[in-house]
């Protein structure tokens, strides 16, 4: 039984598959066949047992979220308001979302709302020139889904 057990995870690893609802199954046939009693069986989370070791994996949340190095007006020095906005009187809020990864670089810019003119653009642009501190999850630098608003205001 405990081999075929090591082979169920190593096949789970291989395929990077959760393993939440599958440690759950685990349990209940280790329970009923060694007549343990399913409350005294340890369960392991998938992080524990290291099934999820996909570096691809993107996270929405995390323990410590990616943070600006230098905060929001970092990114004010890099956005550039464009100039076919500004003659036009374009105004408003942009939105863009992006992964930060591992090492804080940007990746993956999206506009999410655009106000036209060129905005979304210059503020993707700007967005990518920002370094970040990673997000960590377990203590672990990760990479994570972020969205943030820049503001287009005419002085």
């Amino acid at each position: 039984m405990e081999n075929s057990i090591h082979t169920f995870i190593s096949i789970c690893q291989n395929r990077a598959c959760k393993a939440v609802g599958l440690v759950l199954v685990i349990a209940m046939i280790l329970a009923s066949t060694t007549g343990t009693a399913y409350a005294d069986i340890k369960l392991t989370t998938s992080d524990e047992i290291g099934i999820m070791t996909d570096s691809t994996k993107v996270f929405d949340v995390v323990d410590e979220m990616p943070k600006i190095k230098g905060g929001m007006s970092k990114i004010y020095e890099h956005v550039k308001y464009p100039r076919l906005a500004s003659r036009s009187g374009i105004e408003g809020k942009v939105f863009i979302k992006f992964v930060v990864n591992e090492q804080g670089k940007v990746e993956d810019p999206k506009i999410l709302k655009d106000i036209g003119g060129g905005c979304g653009e210059a503020a993707v642009e700007g967005i990518k020139k920002v370094e970040f501190e990673p997000g960590k999850h377990n203590g672990q630098p990760v990479k994570v889904y972020f969205t943030l608003p820049v503001n287009f205001q005419i002085q």
